[in-house]
């Protein structure tokens, strides 16, 4: 699914290079995507991209840049579409035979064994599988006593069981748990710690027939697998309905009327063998990656794409992911860079093809595109520069991302900033803790 979260990424994203195309290490980040499907045996790929220009650049660059193991065939979704509406896309091309879809985010970079989710799907007989993963550090929540935590995602689980999923803007100081479910399981968590992976094993017929019968969901995360994980406690359990108090009364005669139920969970009730026959909802299951497994998405500039472009620079968390083998300075430097006099690039350091240093550089835990040109005395401490920037003489950056084609002028102090593609930052500028993008 390489289509969705552009506006986050503002003017990094041009015509020529769509989100996933953006660069993370020597590859796009959509590279890294079709690495998990070929390292789990995956031949055939539908890719999904918004529009016929952002596919063209895909087809382009699969014919000319990528040499992978997948057979990979672009799908053109709507200008507007979402993972729900790109798998609709999708579904037209895949086998008639398939009875199993894994699906799975362009800006997934993860080392997690696609073939561990499929055989936790198989065991449980699921309709449903996700990749689940503890939070990096980076990726933290705001937490604030008396308040919801910030761009929280909330998932319950029971075991491997998935029962509950609820994002932020379900949550409105409360969070507000089903009957149903209450009453089926024992005992279950509710944890914010977890990421959804956006890596699922899916029943393609069930969501097939759940794609075409609900045409207003749009997204796979927030209205398919949410919707997929209620129908597990459609009415048919004995347990449903035998509360005592006359709150739960009142909510269990609205839970008996089957026309309801037919609404909200898209199922026949008299289908359903009151104990939970053949025909009851299969589940819904959570793969969680083992603690040692690298597990990230790129969905933001700061702190997905600086952080994780760090990460697989780094030879103790990520560098296998690369796809280049680490030199004997720790450090990931293409042949053909130019190195000035007494100029130093550490460990834990990307640098593409065709980039020049001036003298006296520093270069420490940072990640230097192709074609760039950094002058003399510049200093650049866990940054990302893009492709064709230029860093000129006595510039000192940190912890920023510049974008492709940008500039920052001699003796320019950064912090913590985002630097859009092609502006051009004043010579002495001082500035922290901003977002610089040319006016429209």
């Amino acid at each position: 699914m390489a289509c969705g979260g552009e506006r986050r990424f503002g003017d990094l994203v041009t015509q020529d290079r769509p989100r996933h195309m953006l660069d993370l290490g020597f590859n796009p980040i959509v590279w890294h995507a079709l690495q998990t499907l070929e390292a789990g045996g995956v031949k055939d790929v539908l890719l999904v991209a918004r529009g016929d220009h952002a596919a063209s650049r895909f087809d382009a660059w699969l014919k000319e840049g990528y040499e992978g193991g997948c057979d990979v065939e672009v799908i053109t979704a709507p200008e507007d579409a979402d993972t729900a509406d790109a798998l609709r896309a999708a579904m037209p091309r895949v086998s008639a035979d398939a009875d199993t879809l894994a699906v799975v985010a362009g800006d997934l970079v993860t080392d997690v064994s696609i073939a561990d989710v499929l055989a936790t799907h198989v065991r449980r007989g699921a309709v449903a599988t996700c990749l689940l993963a503890k939070r990096r550090a980076w990726n933290g929540l705001d937490m604030k006593v008396g308040r919801p935590p910030k761009g929280a995602h909330y998932v319950g689980l029971s075991g491997d069981k998935l029962l509950l999923m609820a994002d932020e803007e379900d949550v409105d100081k409360v969070l507000k748990l089903r009957r149903p479910m209450m009453n089926r399981v024992s005992d279950f968590v509710v944890h914010t710690d977890l990421l959804d992976a956006q890596l699922y094993v899916l029943d393609k017929h069930e969501v097939s027939h759940l794609l075409d019968s609900k045409r207003h969901m749009t997204s796979l995360q927030l209205d398919v697998i949410p919707a997929l994980v209620r129908r597990q406690f459609a009415p048919g359990s004995d347990q449903v309905g035998k509360s005592s108090s006359s709150e739960s009364a009142g909510a269990d005669a609205n839970a008996d009327d089957g026309g309801l139920m037919e609404a909200v969970f898209g199922v026949d009730k008299e289908n359903k063998d009151a104990k939970g026959g053949e025909n009851a909802p299969r589940p819904c299951c959570a793969h969680l990656a083992p603690d040692d497994a690298y597990c990230a998405r790129v969905d933001t500039v700061v702190p997905a794409l600086l952080e994780v472009s760090r990460e697989i620079a780094d030879g103790a968390v990520a560098a296998h992911l690369n796809g280049r083998r680490m030199s004997k300075y720790e450090n990931f430097v293409d042949p053909t860079v130019v190195i000035g006099g007494k100029s130093t690039i550490g460990p834990g350091c990307i640098v593409g093809g065709g980039t020049s240093f001036g003298e006296k550089c520093s270069v420490k835990r940072s990640v230097v595109g192709a074609g760039c040109s950094v002058g003399s005395g510049v200093k650049l401490v866990n940054c990302v520069v893009m492709n064709r920037a230029t860093i000129e003489d006595g510039a000192t950056v940190q912890g920023s991302v510049i974008g492709p084609r940008a500039v920052i002028g001699s003796g320019a102090s950064l912090r913590e900033c985002a630097v859009q593609a092609e502006y051009e930052v004043e010579e002495g500028d001082d500035l922290r803790s901003e977002t610089l993008q040319n006016r429209r």
